[in-house]
């Protein structure tokens, strides 16, 4: 029960901070006018990049090393620390240098700043000593934490397009008071906070980090790609529209990262132990997934009108056709995970590395084709057939390498029942109530259709 003990918490924090965020970004979409919330979320997106570079996979690397020695704990962390500083340091000022080349005359150049500045605080924010240590409620209330001091400050000091800069100072302050919380826990809990220790094969940490980091980093701009060629290519409103639908969906996409996040521990161990374990774990864990990650796109596929309306405001309501496409990143991202965190526990990150540059590449080239196309729908299934590569190309390492990726199959019978509730509501237009009625059947019919679906679920909770 510990897996889903720990999943549960984490999900439940992250479900409160994606609520809270959810409504701090609703508030700033109404707030804001379309041009002026598409550069907060450009910005927004910059620095997500950015922060990747700075946490340089050594999360990974952490932990997986106290897995097999947990006597590192102590000097890690230090080592950890001093790595992630130097890349701050590198990357405050490339972040404005990077900005200040990419983007247009209407994004403030004080904003930039300020998210710029915000890298500094990552280094003091080292949650992988409580992954590695079993205290995933930490983690849980420290995002709580942030998105609180976030939401508030937004909520209290933005009210028109003349604040925009109260979002920089609103993310200053939350990722301060976050990396405080960490630290106070660490020294008491954990290990204490130093500033001195041994660097003995800092470079050896420093090659494995930057190899897992430049995986992340791929897998960033595999995210954030579309919505840079549309800010660079299209701009104005569309930028916001796209920005919209992809907040929606990249909230939830932080749930499959959660989830294997949180299996990681898991799969590392059984592949240590290569028994076998390794397989049946990912089999069962494909299987739940299969049919929630496919709930998931359902609902915002079917109520993307309704949803985009209450979240974001009637503003933005154009953006729900691209929420249709993008909502399919999700389980795909949730599906994929499991080749790629097998391959993380089974030290091959180059082969995580190539199957996400396989993904930007097939994300760059088809948003460039389908968007000139298609316009926003097209740079959405750009993105959708990116998370796609990505997936096929991690399977084929994972399988060549014996990490026993679960098979494709186990998606079929989700995908279509979702299909055909999807061609039911459209086809016959059916009003709010029947259309809740229809998606809610998918639900029951799960364990029907998949007599193996509890007996898994109950399994993997084991």
């Amino acid at each position: 029960m510990k897996f889903f003990r720990d999943f549960t918490v984490l999900a439940g924090g992250q479900t409160v901070s994606k609520l809270l965020g959810f409504l701090a970004f609703a508030w700033l979409a109404r707030a804001l006018d379309p041009v002026h919330y598409g550069a907060v979320e450009y910005i927004i997106g910059l620095a997500a990049m950015f922060t990747m570079i700075v946490e340089g996979g050594l999360d990974v690397v952490g932990t997986r090393r106290v897995a097999h020695r947990p006597t590192d704990l102590a000097p890690l962390s230090f080592q950890v620390f001093v790595a992630r500083l130097l890349f701050a340091l590198v990357c405050v000022p490339s972040f404005v240098i990077a900005t200040t080349l990419t983007v247009h005359d209407t994004i403030p150049h004080g904003l930039v700043w300020l998210y710029a500045l915000s890298l500094l605080a990552i280094p003091w924010r080292q949650l992988w000593l409580f992954q590695a240590t079993g205290r995933m409620s930490v983690i849980a209330n420290a995002e709580i934490i942030r998105m609180t001091v976030f939401s508030a400050i937004v909520w209290l000091a933005v009210r028109r397009s003349e604040d925009v800069l109260m979002v920089g100072w609103a993310e200053i302050a939350a990722v301060t008071t976050m990396a405080l919380f960490y630290l106070i826990l660490q020294h008491r809990n954990i290990v204490p906070v130093r500033f001195t220790g041994s660097i003995a094969g800092f470079g050896l940490l420093l090659r494995e980090g930057v190899t897992v980091g430049s995986t992340s980093l791929v897998w960033a701009l595999c995210q954030f790609t579309p919505l840079f060629l549309v800010a660079s290519l299209v701009g104005g409103v569309e930028t916001a529209w796209f920005a919209g639908a992809a907040r929606i969906t990249g909230s939830l996409v932080q749930f499959s990262n959660i989830y294997h996040f949180n299996l990681y521990p898991v799969v590392s161990r059984a592949h240590a132990q290569a028994d076998g374990a390794l397989g049946h774990i990912l089999k069962r864990s494909l299987r739940v997934t299969a049919w929630g990650g496919t709930f998931v796109a359902l609902v915002l596929t079917v109520f993307a009108v309704p949803l985009v309306r209450l979240t974001l405001g009637p503003k933005l309501v154009d953006a729900a056709p691209l929420l249709q496409i993008l909502a399919w990143t999700i389980p795909v991202a949730l599906w994929s995970g499991h080749s790629r965190w097998a391959l993380a526990a089974a030290g091959a990150q180059t082969r995580v590395l190539a199957s996400q540059i396989a993904g930007l590449v097939a994300t760059l080239v088809s948003c460039l084709v389908l968007g000139k196309m298609f316009d926003g729908p097209g740079y959405a299934a750009g993105s959708l057939l990116g998370a796609l590569t990505v997936w096929l190309v991690a399977h084929q390492f994972a399988r060549r390498r014996q990490c026993a990726p679960p098979p494709f199959y186990l998606i079929l019978r989700p995908l279509a029942l979702a299909g055909a509730i999807i061609l039911c509501v459209g086809y016959f237009a059916l009003p709010l109530w029947q259309a809740v009625v229809a998606v809610g059947a998918y639900a029951l019919a799960a364990p029907l259709l998949d007599r193996a679906l509890l007996k898994d679920l109950a399994q993997l909770s084991v």
